[in-house]
C-alpha cells in the first residue's frame, strides 16, 4: 500500500515536470523586462533596463527614477521598486536585498553593469 502510494506521487511529479509545471520563466531580452515592469506598475514608464546573464531577473529604471526589480516565482514573474535596497556587488553579482521582509533577496548576475545598478538602488 505505501509503494503505492509512493510510485503514485513520483509518477505526478515526474508528469508535472515533463508538462512544464515545475520551469522558471526566462526573459528573452531587456525589452521583455520593459514590458513586465510597465504592466505590473501602475504608470510607470521605463527608461532602460538590465537582464541577468542567465534571464532569471532584470533590473528596470523608470523614467521618474524609480528602480523596480523583475524576478520569477514559480512561473510568473513577480516586480517590486526596490529603490533604498541594500545593494552588494561580487564579481560582477549584484545582491539585491528589499527592504520587504516578505520577498527576499536577488542575485543578479550583470557582469560589468553590476556596479552601475548599485549606485541607482
Amino acid at each position: 500500500m505505501v509503494w503505492t502510494s509512493l510510485f503514485g506521487i513520483v509518477t505526478l511529479v515526474l508528469l508535472a515536470r515533463a508538462l512544464g509545471f515545475g520551469a522558471s520563466p526566462l526573459l528573452a531580452d531587456d525589452g521583455d523586462a520593459r514590458r513586465i515592469a510597465a504592466d505590473a506598475i501602475h504608470g510607470f514608464a521605463p527608461a532602460d533596463a538590465v537582464v541577468a546573464r542567465d534571464g532569471r531577473g532584470a533590473l528596470v529604471a523608470g523614467q521618474d527614477g524609480r528602480v523596480a526589480l523583475v524576478r520569477p516565482l514559480g512561473d510568473r514573474w513577480v516586480v517590486r521598486i526596490v529603490n533604498g535596497a541594500a545593494a552588494a556587488v561580487t564579481d560582477g553579482r549584484l545582491r539585491v536585498t528589499p527592504a520587504e521582509t516578505m520577498f527576499p533577496p536577488a542575485d543578479l548576475d550583470l557582469g560589468p553593469a553590476a556596479a552601475a545598478w548599485a549606485q541607482r538602488l
